[in-house]
């Protein structure tokens, strides 16, 4: 004991505050070990569904194209041969809509280009939504979400040929999904869209804080690095499989909680961006601006409107068209850039006026804030497409890793139950 140190009971103040410090820490351990240990037997069992459909998703367009070869895929004449005009391929897809779906109504109806040359074009619609300028507020209530079906129609772009046509989604018949858009909501909302989103959101934050609490547990102190990854050769099996769950989790740590972070950000994108924006601007693009009063003019069909796009954005391919809601909608318009880290989707956007094709708005990621790209990652990071095919491919092995943190965390659970259970009755 150093001179002037006071003490208490003979033992040395210092060592006191220390003791004190140790028993916080061990409670705290105690805790955070308790939430890992109960979240992940809980929640867990839902990540082993995320981990296991994300793995089917990493190649979703793939699989869902070779599962509809038969209307999803073209065969174009020849090498150089160039897709039929929007509005003849438009006008095909509309033949087979039911009478009230229509441009410049309240039905959704919205255009992807082919991502590659032997790809259809899809023309999507939703049917089954009440009249918004006749639903009242006493009506609302009444509002029935099992009449809601959105519908795919495709279309060959070298002929301008119906090729086939789809029920794409019905959110009372989850089931009736194509195979793909059913792993998909099982991924998303648990086949329980969209109220599944609301639970999942919960579960995730959840397992997000339990896996950053597994990686702090695991965190080893100066020096034992070495010992904190492996498996130990000729291990007895409890301790095989702890150091499978510790090795695993603590390798690939990271990669779950970027995975499980972003697809709480895609389920609910508006808080997470609002919470940005105190950092960083994170600008939303106006997609609901009006057009100007039609005066006697008639809308303005796919292929002028996607000339505007052009004239705005050079270079890069169309990918998208949104079709207006309404006699004062706009035309939302997607053109991919080259070297957008998205492949899937495209962030260069234009809503264009349906009378005058005038650009009232655009976004390009070329001119995203730090916030805008931020987000723009969280897409392809969790798809892996960031990384292009070898990134998927990882993705598609990735979604084992929770099935093994969960089926070896259960175990370890299991072991530990046992082991405290024998030394009770001992004392008993």
């Amino acid at each position: 004991m150093s001179i002037g140190e006071t003490s208490i009971d003979g033992v040395p103040q210092s060592s006191v505050r220390a003791s004190r410090a140790d028993v916080r820490k061990g409670r705290a351990r105690k805790f955070w070990t308790a939430l890992h240990r109960w979240v992940g037997l809980v929640a867990g069992a839902y990540l082993v569904v995320a981990g296991l459909t994300g793995s089917v998703l990493a190649f979703w367009e793939d699989i869902d194209e070779w599962l509809n070869a038969d209307i999803m895929t073209v065969a174009p004449p020849s090498a150089d041969a160039s897709y039929r005009p929007l509005g003849e391929i438009f006008g095909a897809a509309r033949a087979l809509m039911p009478p009230g779906v229509a441009p410049s109504t309240n039905s959704p109806i919205f255009m992807k280009l082919p991502r590659h040359r032997h790809s259809a074009i899809w023309v999507a619609y939703i049917a089954g939504l009440p009249d918004r300028a006749n639903l009242t507020d006493s009506d609302k209530p009444k509002f029935d979400l099992s009449k809601i079906e959105g519908h795919t129609i495709f279309v060959d772009p070298y002929r301008a040929k119906i090729t086939g046509e789809r029920l794409q989604s019905k959110m009372s018949e989850p089931f009736s999904q194509p195979f793909v858009y059913m792993m998909m909501s099982l991924h998303c909302a648990l086949l329980w869209e969209p109220f599944g989103r609301l639970a999942i959101a919960a579960v995730g934050m959840f397992l997000l804080v339990s896996t950053i609490a597994g990686l702090a547990l695991w965190w080893p102190k100066r020096g034992k690095w070495k010992s904190a990854i492996g498996v130990k050769a000729n291990a007895a099996p409890e301790r095989l499989v702890y150091d499978v769950h510790k090795t695993v989790g603590a390798v690939l740590g990271l990669v779950l909680v970027v995975s499980i972070f972003s697809g709480l950000y895609m389920n609910f994108k508006t808080p997470w961006r609002a919470l940005a924006s105190l950092v960083s601007p994170v600008r939303e693009l106006p997609t609901k601006t009006k057009s100007e009063p039609a005066e006697g003019r008639s809308p303005l069909g796919p292929d002028a409107v996607a000339a505007a796009a052009d004239r705005l954005f050079l270079g890069g391919r169309l990918q998208m068209l949104q079709f207006p809601l309404g006699a004062d909608g706009t035309y939302v318009v997607g053109k991919h850039a080259d070297d957008e880290v998205n492949q899937a989707g495209t962030g260069r956007l234009a809503v264009i006026d349906q009378y005058s094709g005038k650009v009232v708005a655009s976004q390009d990621p070329h001119d995203y804030t730090a916030g805008e790209h931020f987000f723009e990652w969280q897409y392809p990071l969790h798809s892996g497409e960031a990384f292009g095919d070898a990134g998927r491919a990882f993705m598609l092995a990735f979604g084992l890793v929770p099935l093994t943190l969960y089926v070896t965390g259960f175990i370890h659970w299991r072991h530990k139950r046992r082991a405290r259970r024998a030394i009770e009755r001992r004392r008993a």
